[in-house]
């Protein structure tokens, strides 16, 4: 690797999952996220402490206003500072492996057998921007996984998908790729042997 050359994935061991590609963080994306988080957080405040003066005066249709956008962009961006924060604690941002899965965002590793499909959510040009992986009972997902009522409401919001690999540093579109084949090589593993042929006998006739 030259210098100033990073890696976006290793191969490693994992003790569920089987043989794995972890996939690194963007950690610059991160730290833009976080200070914009912050950010936004700030803004609600302020807009708080505007909307409610203007409460306390006439121009109180105003300060409704207000007092809304600001606990609006305060929760988000307190949420999103803990999120930052919580993915900032670990240099992974997705391990794939042979039986499954694990994300940061949601706890425990994800078995193959949890998922329907793969796909990617299409932004810009139609370029892949997530790894989109739909669930096959998202409400048992949900229980099993213990998701926060914030992650339950996303999963109902999202029809019962995940997306993936947003802020990873190799492209969702090689991540797509990875977790395709991986998916694909678990159900090969799965599929039952295929029966012995059956020899056919032959009938001639006699003449």
């Amino acid at each position: 690797m030259t210098p100033g050359q990073t890696t976006d994935s290793i191969e490693m061991d994992h003790a569920t999952l089987g043989p794995s590609v972890a996939i690194y963080d963007d950690r610059r994306g991160a730290q833009r996220h976080l200070l914009m988080a912050v950010v936004m957080a700030a803004g609600g405040v302020l807009g708080l402490l505007v909307g409610g003066n203007d409460l306390r005066t006439s121009e109180a249709a105003t300060g409704v206003v207000l007092v809304v956008a600001g606990l609006a962009l305060l929760l988000y961006g307190v949420t999103e500072t803990r999120a930052t924060a919580k993915r900032l604690g670990t240099p992974v941002r997705l391990v794939v492996g042979e039986n499954g899965f694990e994300d940061a965002s949601v706890d425990g590793p994800i078995a193959w057998d949890e998922v329907e499909t793969i796909g990617f959510e299409k932004v810009g040009r139609g370029q892949p921007g997530a790894v989109r992986v739909q669930l096959r009972a998202p409400g048992e997902f949900a229980d099993q996984h213990a998701l926060s009522r914030q992650a339950r409401l996303m999963l109902r919001i999202n029809n019962g998908g995940l997306y993936l690999a947003r802020g990873a540093r190799m492209p969702a579109a090689e991540v797509l790729d990875l977790m395709s084949d991986r998916l694909a090589g678990y159900l090969r593993s799965r599929k039952p042997p295929a029966a012995p042929a059956e020899r056919i006998r032959r009938r001639t006739s006699r003449h």
